[in-house]
């Protein structure tokens, strides 16, 4: 069974629930790699945030894991938005 194709309540926008549920424990895991937004050791920090989440989660297809990489990258850059901002 496709764990993306779960149904889901009519009032809710949201996709890839299975991410959703891990999301606040893979934030942890490269949180510290966007702080500086600075290469780190020559690899790009995307590069290197994917490689994290594709070892902590060995089970997410390839396309899961830029999902998810994606959505804390977003995170973090609508964060530094704020800062600026203030």
């Amino acid at each position: 069974m496709d764990i993306n194709s779960e149904p889901q309540p009519a009032n809710e926008r949201r996709r890839y629930p299975h991410l959703r549920a891990i999301y606040p424990e893979a934030r942890i895991h490269i949180d510290h790699l966007f702080h500086n937004r600075h290469d780190w050791a020559g690899s790009p920090v995307d590069y290197l945030a994917h490689r994290v989440i594709h070892e902590n989660y060995p089970h997410l297809h390839g396309e899961d894991v830029r999902i998810l990489v994606g959505a804390i990258e977003r995170m973090h850059q609508t964060l530094a938005k704020q800062e600026v901002r203030v």
